[in-house]
């Protein structure tokens, strides 16, 4: 760190990053249009080949402005755990999502971000994680009979579904068949399309515009209902936030309760739905593992998975593991430089986009395995490949800003393919390769066409 200036300073920069930098790998961001084009198309194959140019650290242009992308390891964690508190991760953001989820915990940085976070996590204790988990199986239960009726469909818009409304009745208590979770429902999904607008403008009927109307309805709903819900004895996540307390008893306000709302049913519905996606995919390439998942699955009594049983799915774990190390929810964790400050051998310059980016580490072939081949075996005690450096791993990203629903994506995964794998044998249908598309987060091009069959007799449902 080359200078130290008090943390207000941080808020202090610019509304757009730097545009050009000299001195760094890679080419300082001079082909802004080509580069931008090139990840849009195949942002893995971008990756590897600026890798294999330039090293795991490089700049390059990304939509107006450069960007330092780093996987190496070292400097990672150096990033992630951010001791001089000289990176930003609401000005990393604001460009981008700043206005669509504003006051989100990943919008917040340094003494505020660690305050709203310590009162948060209330939410995520045991007591409450069972109470979500007895939301969460039925849904999935009811979910699953459905799909059986109909053996054959696409399973990405309809694993979206089930998400959306997983999250509307686990995050608010709402029911996404009722006239109000409907609106809740639309409300969220254009606000995450308007994420990956064009015209960053509010101008109707442009899809900003929505995201923002959409945002606008679902702060009034929620402010509306915090009162009745602080003094109620509701489960699901909405009304423990509105009685958290942190040590000394300090509570969200309104505002803040509603700005977190918003963002975490944002993380809670694309980003499992995007993992659980990726799992199935790899499953129906790779049948013996479907097989192997279903007598540990099978091993347990109960027809629905049961809170103590969660950690003893120690292959489905591996399985989850390997589909988040190919397809990482969040590939970059956006952060920007709030002073100039060394980073390993670079200096870096005030107000310089740096982002950790976890497609390029978690293939440095160096580290892993053939990288490139999904084997869930790298996961297992005798290998253990992603635990040869703290930070050579990091789907959930790390430091102060891991994600604070990893248990809970990681529980409602693992009930979900409890269920999904007992019941069911799944079949890729298209005989084409399946293609992933990074945004805004990893999705199949061709929505992941599948059919189910009993898993027992393996004969049609």
């Amino acid at each position: 760190m080359l200078r130290e200036t008090p943390l207000s300073d941080a808020v202090d920069l610019p509304s757009m990053p730097a545009r050009h930098v000299e001195g760094l790998p890679g080419d300082a961001g001079e082909h802004q249009f080509r580069d931008s084009l090139q990840q849009l198309r195949d942002m893995q194959g971008f990756l590897q080949t600026r890798r294999q140019r330039f090293g795991p650290n490089f700049t390059h242009g990304y939509f107006g402005f450069v960007q330092l992308a780093v996987g190496e390891p070292d400097l990672v964690r150096e990033l992630l755990l951010d001791r001089g508190a000289n990176f930003s991760s609401r000005m990393g953001w604001d460009f981008s999502i700043g206005e669509l989820f504003e006051g989100g915990l990943m919008l917040r940085d340094f003494d505020d971000h660690r305050s709203q976070r310590n009162i948060m996590q209330a939410a995520f204790r045991p007591a409450a994680m069972r109470g979500y988990l007895d939301i969460i199986n039925p849904i999935i239960d009811q979910t699953l009979t459905q799909w059986g009726r109909s053996p054959s469909f696409r399973f990405f818009p309809a694993i979206k579904q089930l998400g959306l409304q997983v999250a509307t009745e686990l995050l608010l208590g709402e029911s996404l068949d009722a006239k109000t979770g409907r609106k809740i429902g639309r409300a969220f999904v254009d606000a995450v399309r308007a994420a990956v607008a064009v015209v960053r403008r509010p101008v109707p009927p442009s899809r900003y515009w929505r995201g923002m109307r959409g945002r606008a309805f679902l702060m009034r709903h929620f402010a509306s209902q915090i009162e009745e819900r602080r003094r109620g004895n509701q489960t699901d996540m909405f009304s423990q936030l509105c009685r958290a307390e942190d040590e000394a008893g300090g509570r969200l306000s309104d505002e803040e309760i509603a700005q977190h709302m918003i963002f975490l049913v944002l993380a809670a519905h694309d980003t499992t739905a995007s993992a659980i996606t990726t799992a199935v995919w790899a499953l129906g390439e790779h049948p013996h593992w479907q097989d192997r998942l279903r007598n540990e699955i099978r091993a347990h009594e109960h027809a629905i998975m049961q809170y103590d049983v969660r950690d003893a799915l120690v292959e489905t774990d591996w399985v989850f593991k390997e589909a988040l190390r190919l397809e990482p929810p969040g590939s970059f964790m956006m952060r920007r430089t709030v002073r100039e400050v060394q980073l390993g051998p670079y200096t870096l310059p005030k107000n310089l986009t740096v982002t950790p980016v976890s497609r390029i580490t978690h293939f440095l072939p160096d580290w892993w395995t053939e990288p490139t081949r999904f084997d869930p075996l790298r996961f297992s005690p005798e290998r253990a490949e992603h635990k040869q450096h703290p930070s050579l791993y990091y789907p959930f990203g790390g430091g102060a800003h891991m994600c604070l629903g990893v248990h809970l994506a990681t529980m409602q995964t693992k009930a979900f393919l409890y269920q999904f794998l007992r019941r069911y044998t799944v079949t890729l249908r298209s005989r084409c390769p399946t293609r992933f598309q990074p945004v805004p987060i990893p999705h199949p091009t061709n929505s992941l066409p599948i059919k189910l069959s009993h898993a027992s007799t393996s004969e049609g449902v």
